[in-house]
């Protein structure tokens, strides 16, 4: 767990959570959202032990609640899922920051104080509804932080599910997801196509030189996907390919095959698509963005806590601090 020293610290307003299937991020804010304190811990919802997540969050939070017995908490991500503490219903869209306030979850029983999960969302129209949870909050914070305004813009979070929103109103209008991420781990580790693969030290540009082939490759022969993923170990049988390459490829065809595929189905209304990842992988996806011919913006960092900074205000969560 980790954290910064605050002896001489202001007095909080909000304990912010983002917790997540694997890790848990907590912040200290004040009266304006500013983070005063950050602790993170790797004890996402499927880490705790026993399920006991009211002492898990006592324990990453112990030294603010000692000071200050009544913070409110916001948290948002798998913690209100059906494996997390408790689960929080799902909102259709369209859905902005005054929704998810109304909708929020209302944990004070179970927790021992005020504390509030955001619920996840869901959309549909195709005939195949979709869902996210987590992922609304950063969208939402983007947006409070003046990104993102111009109307029909499109917000992507690569990721394990990788999600494309379209962005109306101040509101998530709409979204899809992409498994890019969990196919690539499931193919790189359960599937003969990880066979030959070397792990490379670090990235190189032999690497990005193969990223890039296989972006290229996935929109050269877009709707002959099956047969371009045999072409990661094809290509290294005969040669074509070199072993500490086939990662690289891999995330190539992937990523290419994602962006070929959404930006057929939504419209940006002329802007950048804005990302919002980690710095390595927003660099990836900008890259492969570039090589299909399309500019990008990316968001600033933190927008988990923007967002859910905002969801408390609207919902007045503050005023019982």
């Amino acid at each position: 767990m980790s954290g910064l020293s605050g002896a001489d610290r202001a007095p909080g307003r909000l304990i912010a959570l983002d917790w997540g299937t694997s890790s848990l991020r907590a912040w200290l804010l004040d009266g304006e959202g500013r983070p005063l304190d950050k602790r993170q811990s790797p004890m996402g919802i499927l880490e705790v032990p026993a399920g006991d997540f009211r002492t898990a969050f006592e324990t990453i939070c112990r030294d603010w609640l000692a000071q200050q017995p009544s913070l409110p908490v916001i948290a948002s991500g798998m913690i209100g899922s059906r494996q997390g503490w408790r689960e929080a219903p799902y909102l259709r869209t369209p859905a902005n920051p005054a929704d998810l306030a109304r909708d929020l979850l209302v944990m004070d029983d179970v927790a021992g104080r005020v504390f509030r999960i955001v619920p996840g969302l869901t959309t549909g129209g195709d005939g195949m509804p979709d869902v996210m949870r987590g992922e609304e909050t950063q969208i939402l914070g983007t947006l409070a932080s003046g990104l993102g305004s111009v109307q029909g813009q499109v917000i992507v979070l690569p990721g394990t599910h990788s999600k494309w929103v379209q962005i109306g109103n101040g509101a998530i209008v709409t979204f899809r997801t992409w498994m890019t991420g969990e196919l690539y781990a499931v193919l790189r580790q359960h599937s003969i196509l990880g066979k030959l693969a070397v792990p490379a030290q670090a990235w190189s540009a032999d690497l990005q030189s193969a990223f890039e082939d296989g972006v290229a490759r996935a929109v050269d022969a877009a709707g002959a996907f099956g047969r371009l993923l045999f072409s990661a170990r094809s290509r290294v049988l005969v040669g074509d390919l070199a072993a500490e390459q086939v990662s690289a490829y891999l995330s190539g065809l992937l990523i290419g095959s994602e962006i070929h595929d959404a930006m057929r189905l939504f419209d940006a209304g002329g802007a950048p698509p804005l990302i919002i990842a980690e710095p390595e992988l927003a660099a990836r996806y900008e890259s492969a963005f570039r090589i299909l011919g399309h500019a990008t913006r990316t968001a600033p960092p933190d927008a988990a806590v923007r967002g859910l900074f905002a969801i408390a205000r609207s919902a007045a969560l503050l005023d019982a601090a």
